[in-house]
């Protein structure tokens, strides 16, 4: 029972940091019909980027002199704000330039970006972090970064002097909380129905009066944010992060989403839990199943494009010609 309620416990864990990312797809896809292949890698921006604001604000003595929890969204925010402005970037360099080209162009071009953004953070993560550590250095004991290419170390932000349980318990409450605040938001403003009406039909809402050109920037921007909180919780769930961990990452969550439903928000969460499971399951009830448990997950994602290609909570759609 013990085993059981260990494993469930990971799951759900590992289903949450999956869920994130496939929120992504579904936010980016459901304004432009796109799927925005690098999503994964800019959670995992988001996580370095915790990472390297935690080494210079320990460095300048910040760290030390504020209350954890207030030091812990200071990083938040720094990571929020970058991976907001790449996810404009992404948006700009790779999506907007081929709106009226084929669909295949914005899918290659952000699967370009993503090998930039990956290759951007083994080259410079560690020489500009340093740096500016260096720069601003005020304790006895500052901390410097490894190699950008190189597995980093998390910093235990979350119950830092806690137990491994009440980690785990934080991570499953921030990720409701972000649900809750999601949905109020999809239903309850106004930019949020704008997104959901654009999804629908951009047309329709466009000739309604509604700006879809806002309406996808800030998509771009609330998208990014939630990549950083994704990859903030996967590294705390792990303890390390690699500059090239987006690649399988990103995947997986867009995996989660194809399951789930592509356009349909509440189906990420359903596809990401479902991947958690298989994989944690797989490892922990199947001999030398930590081997073999991505693939396993990859052929329930097969099972289900074969049999159910709108995803679990997804609707048909019927093309008229």
């Amino acid at each position: 029972m013990d085993m059981f309620l260990g494993l469930l416990t990971s799951a759900i864990l590992l289903g949450c940091t999956y869920t994130l990312v496939a929120i992504g797809y579904c936010l980016f896809f459901g304004v432009l019909d796109v799927v925005v292949f690098c999503c994964g890698d800019i959670a995992i921006f988001g996580a370095f980027s915790i990472i390297g604001a935690y080494t210079i604000l320990y460095s300048a003595g910040i760290y030390q002199a504020v209350p954890p929890i207030v030091a812990v969204f200071m990083m938040l925010a720094i990571a929020a704000l970058l991976c907001a402005v790449l996810g404009l970037i992404t948006y700009r360099l790779s999506i907007k330039p081929f709106e009226k080209s084929s669909t295949l162009m914005p899918l290659l071009s952000t699967i370009a970006m993503g090998v930039v953004i990956k290759e951007v953070l083994g080259l410079v993560f560690q020489p500009v972090v340093n740096s500016v550590a260096t720069a601003v250095t005020n304790v006895s004991d500052p901390i410097t970064v490894v190699g950008g290419r190189n597995p980093q170390a998390m910093p235990r932000l979350i119950a830092p002097n806690g137990t491994t349980d009440q980690r785990n318990i934080i991570i499953i409450a921030v990720m409701l909380l972000i649900l809750v605040a999601l949905f109020l938001f999809l239903n309850k403003t106004k930019m949020g129905l704008s997104m959901q009406a654009i999804s629908q039909n951009k047309e329709l809402a466009l000739m309604t009066g509604i700006n879809v050109k806002s309406t996808i920037t800030w998509t771009f921007v609330i998208g990014g944010i939630l990549l950083s909180v994704g990859g903030f919780l996967l590294g705390n769930y792990q303890t390390i992060v690699r500059f090239d961990g987006g690649t399988m990452y990103g995947s997986k969550g867009f995996s989660a989403a194809v399951v789930g439903g592509l356009k349909n928000t509440w189906g990420a969460v359903i596809g990401g839990m479902l991947l958690g499971f298989v994989e944690v399951f797989t490892a922990g009830y199947i001999s030398g199943g930590s081997r073999v448990q991505n693939v396993i997950a990859f052929l329930v994602v097969i099972i289900f494009i074969v049999f159910k290609p709108e995803g679990i909570i997804g609707e048909k759609t019927v093309e008229k010609v």
